[in-house]
Formats: structure tokens, sequence, C-alpha cells
């Protein structure tokens, strides 16, 4: 990937940004789900945990909690070699394994209860990604090769099930043992008034995992699924008129829904460009690069208010844009827009990336309780006394590699 090195200035700056993330990541976050989130009498995690660190010790695990712990200890073990990063990578993998692998039929539940017996069976390509992103992760940190053969394994059951092959790209979710049904399409990522039976999101993210196992196998078969999906995601989900994103489309790629998500959008730039990075075809690239780049300036015009933080959620035209902001938005804009610039040298997208940071250290980042706050509010105060930091969907998977992609982009 080009990275543009810039004055001893701006490397002054970019230092700055790394410090503060090795400082956060390493004192704030990861302590928090060691020392709050594992669940030390039963095993795995909980998952829900309260403000200050409380576990609802009674509630279902979520696979894609699960698959996310896993991932980020495992990419903080690479990236930092720390002994207990590993033991919860160990653990997060165990668990998996143990209770939400599906022995009979291949892939992993959706949720167990708390004491590791099924919930949901169904299979959501969605968070079956994020188990091949884990486990290839897993296998990058510690070269455990039962990670990289159960994450092929998953692979090649994506590549049986979950393609159209009719109008291209995935499914959403197949039944537990694999069988398609077009009345129930609707899934967490998908909800019943979308009018749509793709979305972005799960597109996004099985890129964002094939990724990752592209970088411990490079068979042919995973090299062409990802031109095919880097394919999908500039040609049918990009909508290049307004550089954006669209969320969701029925079979053959209608866009259901005006609705711009920032947060996806600026994710999407760098997931993208890393995509292509792994896969190494310079046309590839430079077509990405160009529609990307796009997106990312049009997310640094439309996306961030005066204070440097930026909308979730919006309806084209809209002037009334809610004043609450989400912890994983805030992250993804911190790494694509320190992206955009490393691929531009365009300094307001350093300056935007920045002031982001600045933005999460002053109101995410729990300096009494430890990890961040889920969501904050411009205008109204939030009760975090009722907060539920951790949840299904909330993991250091955000935070924690928002910080080490600072780390590592500015160590190279």
């Amino acid at each position: 990937m080009e990275k543009y090195a810039g004055s001893e200035a701006v490397s002054g700056r970019f230092s700055k940004m790394s410090d503060w993330a090795e400082k956060n990541v390493k004192e704030n976050i990861l302590p928090f789900w060691i020392d709050r989130v594992r669940d030390y009498e039963r095993g795995g995690f909980h998952g829900t945990v309260m403000c200050d660190g409380t576990p609802v010790k009674d509630s279902s695990r979520l696979l894609v909690l699960n698959a996310r712990i896993l991932w980020s200890f495992s990419n903080a073990y690479r990236v930092f070699g720390t002994a207990v990063y590993k033991e919860m990578a160990d653990e997060a993998y165990r668990y998996l394994t143990t209770y939400f692998e599906d022995k009979e039929n291949g892939g992993y539940y959706f949720s167990v209860d708390c004491d590791g017996k099924p919930l949901e069976t169904q299979k959501v390509v969605y968070t079956e990604a994020f188990v091949i992103y884990a486990f290839s992760e897993y296998h990058r940190a510690t070269g455990h090769e039962e990670a990289a053969k159960k994450a092929w394994e998953i692979f090649e059951l994506l590549e049986k099930y979950s393609i159209d092959t009719k109008y291209r790209g995935y499914i959403e979710q197949l039944s537990e043992d694999w069988k398609y049904d077009a009345s129930n399409v609707k899934t967490a990522l998908n909800p019943e008034d979308s009018g749509g039976t793709k979305t972005m999101n799960t597109h996004l993210h099985l890129l964002e995992a094939y990724t990752c196992l592209l970088r411990i196998n490079k068979d042919k078969k995973l090299v062409e699924s990802m031109r095919e999906m880097i394919d999908i995601m500039l040609s049918r989900i990009i909508n290049t008129d307004i550089n954006h994103f669209g969320m969701y489309f029925t079979d053959e790629w209608k866009s259901t829904v005006p609705t711009i998500s920032y947060g996806h959008d600026i994710e999407g730039t760098w997931l993208i460009m890393e995509a292509c990075e792994v896969l190494g075809e310079e046309e590839v690239t430079q077509r990405a690069k160009k529609i990307c780049m796009d997106m990312a300036r049009a997310c640094l015009l439309e996306g961030l208010d005066e204070e440097g933080s930026m909308y979730s959620e919006v309806e084209p035209g809209e002037t009334d844009i809610s004043s609450n902001r989400t912890w994983w938005v805030q992250s993804e804009a911190v790494i694509g827009f320190l992206n955009a610039w490393q691929m531009t040298g365009e300094m307001d997208l350093l300056e935007a990336s920045e002031a982001t940071l600045t933005y999460i250290d002053r109101y995410f980042v729990d300096n009494e309780y430890g990890e961040w706050h889920t969501s904050v509010d411009r205008k109204e105060p939030v009760d975090y006394t009722k907060e539920k930091k951790i949840q299904g969907w909330k993991a250091p998977y955000h935070n924690s590699r928002m910080c080490i992609e600072i780390i590592e982009r500015y160590r190279h």
C-alpha cells in the first residue's frame, strides 16, 4: 500500500497518535476484558457486562462476540507478544470450538446460553465470516494449524451453500443444516422493513474475513472469490454517483433504502483497500483506490460535526441529525481517514483522524472503570449506571483494532 511519509512535524503528530493508541489498548481496553468479561467460573466470556464491570451472569452468548474476542486477542498477541493475550485467545478458541461449533452439520451456532447450550442454531453468513476472521488471525499469531484448517472448512461451506449463483453475492442466512428458505431472510443484519434480501454489511465483513484468510492461504479458489467480492463491492454496493454504500438490496441488487451509514462507508474504504493490498493485483487496486478515496472524501465533507465526531446513519437531505454517537463509528473514522491520508497525502484527512481520536479520548474512554462507553450524546447526558458496556455486538474488536492499526501503520 502507498504510504505518505510527510514532514518531520507530521511524523511527530503520527507518533503521538501511536503513543496514545498503545497506552489505551494496553491499559484501558484489554485489561477490562481480562479482568471483567472473562468468566473464570464457567469458562468463556460473559455475554453482557454493565458499565462498572458487573457481569449479567445468566446472559446468552453470541457467536459474533466470542469470535471478535478471539480475533482481538490474537491480533494483540501477534503485535505485542504479551502472554496473557495468548491465554485469552486460547480460551476464546477453546470455547468456540467446544460450544459453538456444530459438530454434525459444520459451521457455528448463532448463540448459546450461559452454560454453552445452543440457543439459535441457524447459520448467519455474517457471523460465520467472523469465525473465519478470528481463526485466521489466531493462526497468524500462534501458528495454530487446526484453526487454519477450521477457517478453511467454513470458507468451503459458505462457497458451497451461500453463494447466489443467479445474481451473484451471498445469501444472508441458512438453516442449521445449510438449507436456504427464501421466506426467512431477515436477520439481525437485515430488518423486516429493509425490503431487501442482501446487505452491504454481510458482504463487507465477508470480504474482511476472506482477506485475513488469504494472508494464510493463497489457494486459487479463494483468490477468485476475493476478486469477485471486490468487484461486487465496487460495482454493486457502492453508489459511485453519491460515493456511499447502499445498505439493503434485492436479489437483483436494486437498492431498497436511501439511508447513508457513514460508519460503514469509512470502514469500507480501508477494508476494501486492505483486501486489494493482500490480493496484490495492480489493476484491481487502482480501480478501488479512486472509488474508495472518493468515498472517504464524501465522509469527510458530509459526515463529521464540528467537534470531529462522525454521524451514524442519516437520510439524504436530513437536517435534524441525531446527537447520539456510537463507539464503533468513531473507531472506524480514525482508521479510515488515517488510511486515506496515507494513500493521498491530503492533510485534511489526517486532521480529521486526529480530531476524531481527540473526541474519543474526551468522551468515549471510561477512565474510571475501563474500556469505552458504547454511545455518547452531544445534547443529553447519558446515565452510564444503566449502560451495558459489553453485549453481543460490543466487543474489543473495533476499538482495539483501531489502536493496533495506528501502531502498526506508524511502525511501518
